[in-house]
């Protein structure tokens, strides 16, 4: 949006919108489609379970005695295709229990050809027939147990809590965001599930065991229930306890299972020990350049064993202690390569399992922001939890030995749930002082600390009241570093303490919403650690033209704020909300949690017009608008964004969205690292993805996005990702992501210089950046059984950087620059790959060096993990990683006398595999143990 908008351009797109809906209405209206009053969770279907008589053997047959006593469900309404109609085949869901279990057993009817895929546990694939069902065992109407199994017996679980929001978006490729809230699939729980395929259909039979669930003490209970059928060829999905799409949807508007009575959680301890081995093997220990000795801290072949284990205890029914001793990661897939060349930090997902497992339970606030300045902070990113070490080495080190991860000696959780709807969760892990060996040239060795003692704390505690449409909460998180007072400054910050109240409010139709959080941070250190704490990214106190901010060399502590509200219609065919968040300069959590920006206040008005019921065209379209603009706390603009995007799903199954966005001049005040404001020229967004039918056997999904500023920057992304499944259990996805930026101005250094008036004493040098880079993301998953899965992943990724003539900023406030050697001083090369510049061509300014940044990167990373569950939550795993990197810059070219190319993938292949790769052999068995 521009910095002004006149009341008459508001209504003029405010009456576009409209005109763009009536136009496109007679395409997308269902026939006979009626409109439905908002459901309460009062009257909702019921489904009743009975005691089992005799034992029950989980086979897929149901021909126990026991199925033939239980009353069916067998009313099913179709939310697709033809929503409100009843299931186009018959279901019927019979529930039975035992002292032990929930045993639920369904007949699927079907006409046509059933669809089955065998594919590894929790995959979600939409060429497959899928039997769902949904438990609500608290009856709070907020989080439910989601257990799904296909005709081919693959299972899925997974933990749903509850948004209340109305249907999701169609996204590329054909997936459909959860409705009513957001899905976990990160909670592995033991349970048994076996189908079979017979003439008439196929048939489930679910063996739940009650402790896997949590739900109240009481003699008789009632449980929330949804159940669910899709059906590929048709994709249809038809549900229990029905509720129209342009409705609020979620665990509220489930059904009851009545009938539970006498029921207990048995067997309190849950322990999985584990035992590994590790092998490494390297095929040659590199040598620094100019050293006459090898490397002795590095050996062609190494080996290691550990062991460890994951303790479940439900102390009460309610509250369950988690804790894992010495955790190993081995089977976790690498991260991809990336070439970051911005100040700020790149999050990769967590993928370790413990911290995996129930992450929902620390998630604070409530956020549908996709900027991520925008929305609640991320208190909690557990990545910081066993991190790389993060002091460097001593600069004389010519060889070193660095721990790659630190040491976790320990982590707890503790949650839980009361009657009265009090949640709690509790995280408490603590990591190890690591130390780093190193030589120095002279061939002296000695220690030095890398990481201190480390102790991680986050508390959770939240009331939901009114069915839970309305909840409170507050969290409460610590670190805490040994620092030794005796050795040189540190970075590291010697304590942090973060948290804040959160609040989530919906009406009784639970149409309109608001929620908002407050969060409060300090963190205190050595006047060092505080120091880089102000000139970090994140803050940036340093900048000279800031009159808000006052970088204190001597504080030792930083303190601030972030605060946010977002209220809106979330239901209906026109939904909007709006968005204010504020982040003082001193708010700092990084520490635990995960922050790229402070010192920033946004206002993010969103407006949507969403229609879910098919047409001649599509199935589902929405259009979206919404205009971004960000401040600083000096009241200058920083962000202004004004975003369109038009997502459909045809009848034809394909999918495609269209966006754009206008970009407003604004000021940049993190291009010069901590220098003046820049300014942001204007420029635009376009972009385009399409994604064919899921159902078939060759898919593909891809999509260009071209952005262009006045200034001269160019970034063109294409990306693809086509799959193939040669046979029932086979898959094979192939994902190539191409992107090439030219950018005017890239930042290389500061210069302190006190004849450069104009920039406050110092030169802000820049070049023109051409990059471009290819990943391929490989994969190819083989499962022979729904125990045992063959997983392959591959990534070689290439990178060409090729900066242009060195030139500094010309004045604050402008995207103005003067090269060297042409608009002012003078430029010249040097051996080592090295410019030296005379900034005022002889004058009173000194000349300086700086290093050619050209460089190419070419790396492989993969891993091959085959997985076999050999029992009931016990796993093997045998794990094979290999990596190759080889990074040619300037000065390594120089020295080995060879040019570096431009883009080019088959000499990146060929000097790929010139490098000689490292790999390693992991093996490592569970076993699952419930006394």
């Amino acid at each position: 949006m521009l910095p002004s908008m006149s009341p008459t351009l508001i209504r003029a797109r405010r009456v576009a919108f409209m005109a763009v809906a009536i136009v496109l209405d007679p395409l997308t209206a269902g026939s006979g489609a009626a409109q439905q009053t908002p459901r309460s969770h009062t009257d909702r279907p019921v489904a009743h379970a009975v005691p089992a008589s005799g034992s029950i053997t989980i086979d897929g047959r149901l021909n126990e005695a026991a199925w033939a006593a239980a009353l069916p469900v067998t009313a099913f309404t179709q939310l697709d295709p033809d929503e409100g109609k009843p299931a186009s085949e018959r279901t019927e869901v019979r529930i039975v229990y035992d002292a032990e279990a929930l045993y639920i057993g369904a007949r699927l009817y079907d006409r046509g050809t059933v669809s089955r895929r065998l594919v590894r546990r929790d995959a979600l694939v939409n060429d497959s027939d899928w039997f769902i069902v949904a438990l609500d065992s608290y009856h709070d109407h907020l989080t439910s147990y989601r257990f799904s199994v296909n005709p081919a017996g693959v299972r899925r679980d997974e933990t749903f809590t509850s948004g209340g929001s109305r249907s999701g978006t169609v996204t590329t490729g054909g997936a459909i965001i959860e409705r009513g809230g957001q899905a976990d699939q990160s909670w592995d729980p033991v349970w048994q599930a076996v189908a079979t395929v017979t003439d008439s259909g196929w048939v489930a039979e679910l063996r739940i065991p009650f402790a896997q669930l949590r739900f109240s003490p009481a003699a008789t209970q009632t449980w929330g229930l949804q159940l669910e059928r899709r059906i590929a060829r048709t994709q249809e999905q038809a549900i229990f306890a029905f509720v129209p799409k342009n409705e609020p949807a979620g665990v509220a508007l489930y059904g009851h299972l009545e009938g539970l009575e006498g029921i207990q959680a048995p067997k309190p301890l849950e322990v999985l020990p584990y035992a590994s081995t590790r092998l490494l093997r390297r095929s040659a220990v590199p040598q620094s350049p100019g050293i006459s000795f090898p490397n002795p801290f590095q050996s062609r072949s190494a080996a290691s064993t550990g062991a460890g284990a994951d303790v479940k205890y439900r102390i009460t029914p309610n509250v369950t202690l988690d804790a894992t001793l010495n955790p190993d990661f081995g089977q976790v897939e690498q991260d991809p390569a990336v070439v970051n060349l911005t100040a700020f930090e790149i999050r990769f997902d967590e993928r370790r399992p413990f911290f995996v497992e129930g992450a929902e339970i620390m998630r604070f606030g409530t956020s549908v922001q996709g900027n991520p300045d925008g929305g609640p902070p991320q208190l909690v990113y557990s990545r910081r939890i066993g991190r790389a070490p993060q002091l460097a080495m001593p600069r004389d080190a010519v060889y070193t030995d660095v721990p790659e991860t630190t040491t976790i000696l320990g982590a707890t959780k503790l949650t839980g749930r009361t009657r009265s709807g009090w949640s709690v969760g509790v995280l408490e892990a603590v990591t190890q002082q690591e130390s780093g060996r190193l030589i120095d040239a002279n061939s002296l060795r000695r220690d030095a600390i890398v990481e201190p003692l480390t102790n991680y704390f986050a508390g959770r505690l939240r009331r939901d009241l009114n069915g839970g449409r309305t909840s409170v909460g507050g969290m409460l998180t610590s670190v805490h570093r040994r620092i030794d007072d005796g050795t040189a400054p540190t970075p590291l910050r010697s304590t942090a303490y973060s948290g804040g109240l959160d609040f989530r409010s919906e009406t009784m139709d639970r149409v309109w919403s608001a929620f908002g959080s407050v969060s409060p941070s300090y963190a205190s250190g050595s006047p060092a650690a505080i120091a880089a704490t102000q000139r970090s990214s994140a803050h940036f106190f340093q900048r000279p033209d800031a009159d808000h901010l006052e970088f204190d060399p001597t504080a030792t502590s930083v303190s601030g704020y972030r605060a946010q509200v977002d209220a809106g219609k979330r239901a209906g065919t026109w939904i909007w909300n709006v968005a204010l968040t504020a982040t003082s300069p001193g708010y700092e959590i990084n520490d635990l949690g995960f922050q790229l920006n402070a010192d920033r206040i946004l206002v993010d008005p969103n407006v949507t017009y969403e229609q879910n019921r098919p047409g001649q065209l599509f199935r589902r379209w929405s259009l979206r608008f919404g205009p971004d603009n960000d401040f600083n706390y000096g009241g200058d603009l920083i962000r202004s964004i004004a975003m369109w995007t038009f997502q459909s799903q045809l009848n034809n199954f394909w999918t495609n969205s269209v966006r754009f966005n206008w970009i407003a001049p604004s000021q940049n005040d993190r291009l010069t690292r901590g220098g003046p404001l820049t300014r942001t020229p204007s420029g635009w967004l376009a972009g385009f993805d399409v994604g064919s039918d899921p159902r078939k056997r060759y898919t593909a999904t891809g999509g260009v996005t071209h952005t262009r500023d006045r200034a001269g920057m160019q970034q063109t992304t294409a990306t693809l990702q086509a799959g193939v499944r040669p046979a029932s259990n086979w898959n094979v996805q192939v994902g190539p992501s191409l992107n090439r930026v030219r950018l005017a101005a890239q930042y290389v250094t500061t210069v302190v210089d006190p004849t450069a008036v104009s920039t406050y004493g110092s030169r802000y040098v820049f070049a023109a950046l051409d990059q471009t880079t290819l990943g391929i993301e490989t994969r190819l998953n083989v499962t022979f059984t729904p125990a045992l899965s063959l997983e392959l992943y591959a990534q070689p990724f290439f990178a060409t950087n090729d900066f242009g003539a060195l030139k500094e900023l010309r004045a604050p406030r402008t995207f103005d620059f003067l090269e060297y050697g042409k608009d002012v001083g003078l430029s010249a090369r040097e051996s080592g790959a090295r410019y030296v510049i005379d900034p005022d061509a002889g004058g009173p300014a000194k000349p300086f060096r700086v290093d050619d940044r050209d460089f190419n990167l070419n790396s492989l990373r993969g891993n091959a993990v085959l997985r076999w569950e050999w029992r009931p939550g016990s796993t093997m795993f045998l794990v094979w990683q290999q990596e190759r990197a080889g990074r040619l810059g300037a000065i390594d070219a120089e020295r080995e006398g060879r040019p570096i190319s431009g883009f080019d993938v088959s000499s990146g292949v060929d000097d790929l595999f010139a490098v000689r790769p490292t790999n390693v052999l992991v093996f490592k068995v569970s076993y699952w143990l419930n006394p």
